[in-house]
């Protein structure tokens, strides 16, 4: 239970952050509530992805992914002259949707293939 509420605070201020980006609302928490948003909700879904890591160095690289990500979305956005914090929150939320669904489908699991057996040695090879 502890878990679910270390993590899902953090997620909820940020959707809360996003929609009020989303919806134009000018305040003083909005800014840093959508940075939350834009931060901590990426990380958590390459967390997910990230499930044969132990804890920390999943947290590692998780936060390192969120960082890139969004270096890389404020990159694209200023390189296409489309800069907007509603852009932004919107690119977020796709890269997280994506990644999302990428933890929760299930991967097909390809067995190993069995060596076929070797042919036996009875026959005419060893007769006389």
């Amino acid at each position: 239970m502890r878990a679910l509420l270390l993590l899902g605070t953090p997620v909820v201020a940020g959707l809360t952050g996003a929609a009020l980006t989303l919806a134009g609302v000018r305040s003083p928490v909005t800014g840093p509530l959508t940075l939350v948003f834009v931060l901590y909700v990426p990380a958590l879904c390459v967390a997910l992805l990230l499930s044969g890591l132990d804890p920390l160095a999943r947290a590692i690289v998780a936060g390192t992914a969120a960082v890139a990500l969004a270096g890389a979305i404020a990159e694209v956005m200023l390189v296409t002259a489309g800069w907007s914090p509603r852009g932004g929150v919107v690119a977020t939320a796709l890269a997280c949707a994506a990644l999302g669904v990428a933890a929760v489908v299930p991967r097909r699991r390809s067995r190993p293939v069995e060596p076929a057996a070797a042919p036996s040695s009875t026959g005419a090879a060893g007769e006389s």
